[in-house]
């Protein structure tokens, strides 16, 4: 048994304990409390004091697409259209070889900042083995895309072999396979009615973005726009397939049926209270990536409205070649500051935490500290904590550099500091 002190102890589902400590036993959680409590609770254990450090659960990364590298530090901020175009046009000539390389690289970021979870979409499976060795624990989805109906046959024949070989490569590790049908422009109505008759014979969580960009409302509700105009022909599409047509990207997924097997959408900036009404009803989860929608201009999701709706909110941070980088962290001081008075800190943290849990179907067993729980625990550097405001002055004040320690599973994954054994 083992005993983690430190000044503060942030459960994420109660209030911050001052002076706390969490007791671990054979990789779970077996008591959370005052300091004095849990030591003799847990009488015997070792006992590892983390000083004035701040202690709570592994960060949840609920969307990344760890296979796609980084932009050039001179490429300026873009619509959205000429972004995907640039994306697509840069990933054409990258090697299998090179994009594990990159999906590793950033699996050991997402870890040592203190990411113990992530919601991780694969184009090519490339990021599954990186992820598998490096320990974290989560859900890759499979990403399918196609635009002619008469290939969704073909396409989804292609998925259902790759979700075969990724859960059996995945059997018996920390990491869930689910299926991405990347969104409702990148896919005719065949394949994407098709993904949803997958994914309910097959039991694998589903992700889809959605209501990322102005573009993909005036496509989907008028067929025209600059994804008709620009993206299609740039893939090799001449006309778009046929499809009806919705007033939103929520509308349209609710005539399609493709809500109905409760997907994580990916983005959800654009919508409204009628949009809102949809996703609760269908019981839907939201990945929210602020600094990518920053970056591309289109706006802020509207956290608080979702949230008044009961529809579980998660963070993400996206990809590099759309955000600065993958520390969630900084994730967090985004939302916190485009909610301004709309969003409580505890809240924030909350969607870094037990709301990603809950976006990836794991809230049973990680997002907070409480008895019975995976242990994945992370100790951060919390010198400008105080009591006033304890998880305000965590979000204000620490980055990935701050993580100190890195547990999941109970075991030591990540170590920035020599953990004195107290007696």
């Amino acid at each position: 048994m083992r005993i983690l002190t430190a000044r503060w102890v942030l459960p994420v589902a109660r209030p911050p304990i001052r002076d706390g400590a969490v007791g671990i036993q054979a990789g779970r959680i077996v008591a959370v409390g005052r300091r004095a409590d849990v030591i003799a609770a847990c009488a015997g254990g070792e006992r590892w004091d983390l000083g004035e450090a701040a202690l709570l659960p592994g960060l949840v990364n609920s969307h990344t697409h760890l296979e796609i590298g980084a932009n050039p530090s001179g490429d300026p901020a873009q619509s959205f259209v000429p972004w995907v175009q640039r994306v697509i046009e840069r990933r054409k000539g990258v090697a299998l070889e090179e994009q594990a390389r990159t999906a590793e690289a950033g699996a050991w970021v997402l870890l040592r900042s203190g990411t113990t979870s992530v919601g991780e979409v694969s184009t090519t499976g490339q990021s599954l083995a990186p992820l598998l060795h490096v320990g974290l624990r989560g859900v890759v989805y499979r990403e399918i895309l196609g635009l002619d109906p008469a290939e969704a046959a073909d396409r989804l024949a292609a998925a259902a072999a790759g979700l075969r070989a990724m859960g059996a490569a995945a059997r018996g590790g920390r990491l869930a396979i689910g299926l991405s049908p990347h969104s409702a422009y990148a896919m005719s109505e065949e394949l994407l009615s098709a993904c949803g008759r997958l994914a309910r014979e097959t039991g694998v969580p589903p992700a889809i973005h959605a209501a990322e960009s102005l573009a993909e409302t005036e496509f989907l509700a008028t067929g025209e726009g600059p994804i008709a105009r620009s993206l299609y022909p740039a893939v090799g599409c001449a006309a778009p397939p046929a499809r009806r047509r919705a007033r939103s990207p929520i509308a349209y997924l609710a005539a399609t049926g493709a809500l109905l097997e409760r997907p994580v959408l990916i983005h959800a900036v654009h919508v409204d209270e009628a949009d809102c009404r949809l996703m609760a009803g269908h019981g839907v989860r939201v990945a929210h990536c602020p600094r990518s929608n920053r970056r591309l201009s289109e706006g802020t999701a509207p956290v608080p409205l979702m949230r008044a709706h009961g529809i579980p909110v998660a963070l993400g941070t996206d990809s590099l070649a759309s955000a600065p980088d993958l520390d969630l962290w900084g994730e967090m001081r985004a939302a916190w500051a485009a909610q301004a008075a709309g969003l409580e800190a505890a809240a924030v943290l909350e969607m870094a935490t037990l709301g990603g849990a809950r976006a990836l179907g794991m809230a049973d067993r990680v997002g907070s500290l409480e008895i019975g729980k995976q242990a994945d625990v992370i100790a951060v550097a919390a010198e400008r904590v105080t009591a006033a405001d304890p998880v305000g002055g965590l979000l204000e004040s620490v980055r990935g550099e701050d993580v100190l320690l890195v547990l999941i599973d109970g075991e030591v994954r990540h170590s920035r500091c020599e953990v004195p054994i107290c007696a």
